[in-house]
This record gives C-alpha cells, structure tokens and sequence, in this order.
C-alpha cells in the first residue's frame, strides 16, 4: 500500500514538473539555444558553359572589345534558350551581359538607344529594369521637353483652378461668386505681373538643352536647339534684369543705399544701358555720398584756441577716472553761476556736458528713473539748442543703451500686431507689396475687404489660441539684456517675473528655472520648475544622436538635478549606457527581417526562424531586432518576459566570425540598394559611418573596433511597414483632385475640381 502511495505520488510530482516546464518553454523571452544556425557553407561547382559565357562577355566589355562581347552574350542566349525547352530554369545572365556590352559602345548616342533595346525584354531582373528606366529618365531631350509639358500644366491648371475654386465655393451662397471671381482675376493678374519671364520649368528645360547640344554637337536635332536656347537664353536675360531692378527699388525705398547700388550694377551686366538700371544706380549713388559726407562731418571737431577752461578740464579727468565722481563735479558747475565770459556758446556748451555727465552717474549710482529724465529733457531741447541733445536722444533710443525702453516697445509691437491681426485679418501690415504704386496695392485690395469683414467672428474665436512664434522673442532679447547690465536695477523684478513667465510658457523650463532663482521666487514653484527642467534637459539628453554628448548630458542632470525624479532616471540610464556602450549602434528590426528573408536566412545573419515567426513562447524577438554592436559582435533583443512590446527588451551578446560579419553587412547593403532601385519609398539613406564600418567589416578589419564616439552610426534598417504604416499612401491617377471645402466665417460649403499641379523635382533648387 505504501509503495502504491509513494508511485502515485512520484506520478503526481511528475506531472506538475512537466506543467511546469510546459509554461516555462511557452513564455516569452530569451531562447535557451544559440539564436544563429550554422553557417551555410557555399559548394565549389566547376563551371560550366554559361560560367565560361558569362566571364567571356565580362572580358569583352572591359577591355571594349564590342564584337567578342556580342558573341559572348549570344552564347548566354542560346544557353537560355536550351533551357528553357528543355525546362530547366534560365540563368538570366544574359541581359546583364547585354548591359555590359553596351557599356562599351563608342558614343553615348549608341549607348543610350542600345539601353532602350535592353529594356525591352521581358526576361530583366525588377532591379535591372529599375536601374535601366533611371538611365533612361535622364535623357535631356526627355527631361528638357518633361519640364515645358510641366510649365504648360501649371500655366493652365493656376488659370483653371483660379476660376473654378470661387465658383465652387459659391454652392451655397451664390452672391459670393462674384467677389470671388474679380479677386481671381487680380491674382492672376498680380501673378503674371510678379512671375519671371522665364518660369523655373523653362530654366531647366534650358539647362538641358544645353547639356544635349554640348554633348551631341553633331547630332541632327542640334540646329533647331540652337535656335530654343537663343529665344530662352533672352529671356533668362530678362528674368534676371527684372529680379535685379525689382531688388534695387525694394532697397532703396528701405534706406539701403549700398544693396540698391549693387543690385542695380548686376541688371546693368545684364542689360548694359538700361535707362531703368542706371537711374537707380545714380540715386543710390548719391544717397550713398550723402551718407559719406555725413558721416565724415560728424567725425570733424573743431580745434580749440586759448587757453582751456578748468573747469572742463576737472570734468573731463573725473569721467575718465576709475574712481571719480563725474556727478559731483557736474553738480558744482552746475550750481555755480555762469562766468561772465564772452563766449556765451562754449559756456552753454560746458553746462550741456555737465547735465549730460550728471545723468549718466545717476544710472551708474542706480538712479535709473531720474538718469531718463534728465536725458529726456535733454533729448528735447534739439540740436539747435544743445550741443548733447543728440548723444542724449541716442542713449534713449539705443537698444544697447536702453534696453528696458527697447523692451517696453517690442512688447508694445507685439500686442498691436495680435490686436491688429484680429481687426484687420490679413490686411493688418498693410496692402501686399507686389512692385507697384503703393496707393494701386491697396486698390488691389478693395476686394479682399469683404472676407476682412465677415471674417472677424473667426478670428475673434482664434484670437485667445493665436500662438505667433515671433511674439515674444524680441521682447525676451531685450529683457535678458536689461538684467545683464542691470542685474539689481529699479525694473528688474518687473523683467525678471515677465521674462521667467515666457520661458515656462514656450516650454523652456531649464531658463525659466535660472531666471526665477535670481529673483527669489517661492521656494514650492521653485521646485516645480526644478523638476520640469529636469524632465525637460531628461528629454533633451535621450534625443542626442552622439554616444558622449548623450552621457555628458544624462551626467548633466543627475549632478545638477538629483532631488528629481528625472535626475535620478538620468544617473540610472548613464550607468546604464556606460556599461552596454558599443562602438556601433546599427540595428536592423524585427520588421526588416521578416521582410526581407534573404538578410536573415543561411547566406547572411542565419537567424533562426522561430525568433521571427511572431510566436512569443519560442523567444521571439524585440521589434528593436538585432544590433551590429561594432567588432564582429551581434547584440539580440529578445522580448521581455512579460511579452509586452513596450518593455525593456532582453539583451544577448554574441561574438561572430569575420566571414559571417562580412556575409551580413554585404547581404543588408546589397538589399537595401535594390530595394530602393525598385521602390522609390525604400529609401536607403547616406551615412558615412555605417558605410566605413560595412567596408572594413567586408574586409575583415573590425578586430579593433574604432571607439570614437564620433565615429558610431546609429543608422535603422527598418521594414516598409514600419515607416509608413500598415496602408502607403498613393498619388491618384487621375490628374485632378476633387475638393469639398467648407468655410466657417461665412458658413459656407463648395465642391470643384482642381488641377493638381506637378511637383518641383529634387534639383529644383538650382534653378531658382
């Protein structure tokens, strides 16, 4: 009976001990076995026919020898061809072949129609093909005639879209049409006015011609190109006259002599004697003299005659000395009465330095109040009757000299552009400048005044969100200004409380910390600061790209911030990426690697499969994926146990061999450029430390891994999905888009179609 008891009882622990390890195998978390497979090991076949084919046509190409390259090439067809009816599967070399042999032709001419032969087949690579198109695409009679379709386009589609958006918008509201068509034709009247006589698309469709006839100078559509870039050429001529001249009248009405004279010297290389050119560059030529002699006048002084009055000579010395008092001896000149000299001017003169010396040691003692007054009153009395009116008129208006009146202005201009925003909705800083008559710009205005109007309830509903980036900043220059001349000034409390309240407000709490500390604040909104700047600085350090700036900064607030949450996060994740700190942080995720078999499987990273096959019970892997950790070590990131993507993953380190290292990195780079050949979203971008690092990991170099920080790539191969989403967003085939608009200040809702016009391609930008 016992012994019944007793294998029962065993049965019974046995059972629970394989539930037991039953669980265990099916949570998630790091595998027990090694995460790579064993490295696939390539056969040595001897080559065969199409090998010894495909290394004929590869001899050919580069030593040019088009003819022995052709037959070459015809030997990979006919082996193909066998093939394919014997059923076997084709070796495909041929067009790559085909590609090398025209590689070799004598002109580009030849290359280009051969290449447009080759993309014919049916039998291409998709990377080829790809590759085959971009070569293709950037023929310049191609691109230049792509460019004046696309100028055509939107001469016709801004036309169209500007008559039929108003009438659109006027489904409910029919009386609307009107003012909305007279202020589409202004626009586009305005617009033809502003454009440049040679549009970006024509520029650029001239800088093709141009390529086109240098490199086909004899080529039979070179004649009648000619003839394109002369009549462009002027216009271009043109363009850039009137950018030139419009350049010159802008400056000049904004007092900017020296730009106007230069602007108007370029239109003249451009247009030699044009009377336009020339009559700017003589106004602003003798504005610029004007200037000159100003200037030079107010460096001239005088030269004294007698002998020197003692009493300037005691106020001179105790303004230049360190330890004077410039006041007291201004007090007593001042006080004293007037000497009966002959020369009434030099003695008001002496008197006028003496108030002025007076003044400026009453800001020096803290005096600010008085300092402006007594500068104000002299400020007034004008040139004509005081020789220090306009040194005293400067010191006010300076921002550097009086930055507290600076301040009190740009706050000033601040409230009147919000207020002059909610009145006057775009017509708050006047008529738009559209290089004409002033009092013709704000004719052209007239029927804008209609929406101005109705508009106002929609403002006023937006006006307490209003968020103006400009708002402030001058404001907060000049505050900071005024505290750092005077830290312990009459307003410094006042600046020092507006200029703190700003800083929170815009989310710089780490300024708003310092500010409020010099000023004494509560010692509980001290501490909220403290702990907002603390999150703030956290927040800053963990964006940082750069492995030692990202440790100095997360040191930064751990000393500085400690009695904060966020300071002792920061002291934990120092120590954290101190000790799993690598020479290389190049990741590729779990994504790429599902999308991308041939990165992951035998003739690359060899990972097992399980770790990808979003199971979590065999050890699946974090989305992070795997690291290349510099050297030839791979840092897995396994889920957390608890199976929750969002956790911290599980961090594994293996060391590789330099094959396997070279295998991944040549595998990953050759993926990620086919994949952008044939995906224009794949984009595989530029980065010189991860591609110094794949070189020297091709060419077994990483045994000693460079440990610079600045040398560390934290590239991410990431999967399509993962950038973009489970849906890609696609451009419509059709070439207009269908537009519902509703419009809140008039309670409107309209329906029209709008040409949708092309977009500027990458190298636009020379052009403009």
């Amino acid at each position: 009976m016992g012994r019944r008891r007793c294998g029962a009882g065993r049965a019974i622990a046995a059972a629970f001990a394989a539930s037991l390890l039953a669980a265990c195998a099916s949570a998630p978390g790091a595998p027990a076995v090694a995460p790579l497979e064993p490295l696939a090991r390539r056969p040595v076949f001897p080559p065969d026919d199409a090998d010894q084919a495909a290394r004929d046509a590869a001899r050919a190409s580069l030593a040019g020898d088009v003819e022995a390259a052709n037959a070459a090439r015809a030997r990979l067809d006919a082996i193909d061809a066998a093939r394919k009816k014997s059923g076997e599967t084709p070796t495909g070399l041929a067009p790559f072949a085909q590609d090398a042999t025209n590689a070799a032709l004598p002109s580009a001419r030849e290359v280009r129609e051969a290449t447009r032969t080759l993309a014919k087949r049916r039998d291409l690579d998709p990377a080829l093909r790809a590759r085959l198109d971009e070569e293709l695409a950037d023929d310049p009679l191609e691109l230049a005639q792509d460019r004046i379709n696309e100028a055509h386009l939107i001469a016709f589609g801004t036309t169209f879209n500007a008559f039929v958006e108003p009438m659109g918008r006027s489904m409910t509201n029919p009386m609307a049409a009107v003012p909305g068509l007279v202020r589409s034709v202004i626009g586009l009247a305005l617009k033809q006015h502003l454009d440049d006589e040679l549009s970006l698309q024509e520029r650029q469709a001239l800088a093709h011609w141009k390529r086109f006839v240098a490199m086909h100078p004899d080529a039979p559509e070179t004649p009648a190109l000619r003839e394109k870039i002369d009549a462009y050429q002027d216009d271009w001529l043109e363009t850039q006259r009137e950018r030139q001249l419009r350049s010159a009248r802008k400056q000049l009405d904004d007092r900017q002599a020296g730009g106007a004279y230069l602007a108007a010297t370029r239109a003249l290389h451009v247009a030699p004697e044009d009377p336009e050119a020339l009559r700017l560059r003589a106004e602003a030529e003798r504005q610029l003299v004007a200037a000159r002699a100003a200037r030079t006048l107010s460096l001239e002084a005088a030269p004294t005659t007698g002998a020197d009055d003692d009493r300037a000579r005691a106020l001179a010395l105790e303004m230049l000395r360190r330890d004077g008092d410039p006041g007291g001896t201004a007090k007593r000149i001042l006080d004293a009465p007037p000497r009966g000299a002959a020369d009434d001017a030099r003695e008001q003169a002496l008197r006028d330095v003496a108030r002025y010396a007076l003044a400026t040691s009453q800001g020096e003692a803290g005096q600010e109040t008085e300092m402006w007054e007594a500068l104000a009153a002299l400020a007034d009395e004008g040139p004509e009757r005081s020789a220090m009116s306009r040194h005293a008129a400067s010191l006010i208006a300076g921002g550097d000299t009086n930055p507290y009146r600076a301040f009190q202005a740009s706050r000033t201009q601040d409230t009147a552009r919000s207020v002059g925003w909610l009145l006057f909705g775009n017509l708050s800083q006047g008529a738009r400048d559209v290089d004409l008559p002033r009092p013709v710009e704000w004719l052209l205005e007239v029927p804008t005044t209609l929406e101005v109007a109705t508009g106002f309830p929609n403002r006023l509903i937006r006006y307490p969100w209003l968020d103006d980036p400009r708002e402030g900043r001058a404001a907060a220059a000049y505050a900071r200004r005024y505290l750092a001349r005077n830290p312990q000034g009459e307003r410094a409390n006042e600046v020092r409380d507006w200029l703190a309240d700003y800083e929170e407000s815009r989310g710089n709490f780490a300024g708003a910390l310092e500010i409020a500390s010099e000023g004494g604040a509560a010692p509980a909104s001290l501490a909220t600061l403290r702990e907002q700047a603390a999150e703030q600085l956290l927040g800053a350090a963990q964006e940082e790209k750069r492995r030692d700036a990202r440790q100095s900064f997360l040191r930064h607030v751990a000393a500085d911030y400690p009695d904060t949450d966020a300071g002792r996060r920061a002291g934990t994740l120092a120590r954290t990426q101190a000790l799993e700190a690598s020479p290389q942080r190049i990741r590729i995720s779990r994504g790429y690697l599902q999308e991308n078999r041939v990165v992951a499987g035998s003739d690359a990273l060899g990972i097992r499969p399980e770790l990808i096959d979003d199971a979590p019970g065999n050890g699946e892997l974090h989305p992070d994926g795997v690291v290349l950790a510099g050297g030839n070590v791979l840092e897995f990131r396994y889920l957390a146990a608890s199976g929750d993507e969002d956790d911290p993953p599980v961090v594994k380190r293996q060391r590789v061999s330099p094959e396997r290292m070279a295998r991944i990195v040549s595998t990953l780079e050759e993926t990620a450029r086919r994949n952008a050949l044939m995906d224009n979203e794949a984009v595989f971008v530029a980065d010189a430390d991860r591609d110094r690092f794949f070189e020297q990991a091709r060419l077994g170099l990483l045994d000693e891994p460079d440990l610079r920080a600045t040398a560390e790539s934290s590239y991410a191969f990431r999967s399509m999905r993962e950038q973009y989403g489970l849906v890609r967003g696609r451009e419509s085939i059709l070439p207009v888009d269908l537009v519902l608009q509703g419009s809140f200040p008039s309670l409107g809702l309209g329906a029209f179609p709008r040409v949708r016009l092309p977009k500027k391609t990458q190298d636009a930008f020379l052009y403009q």
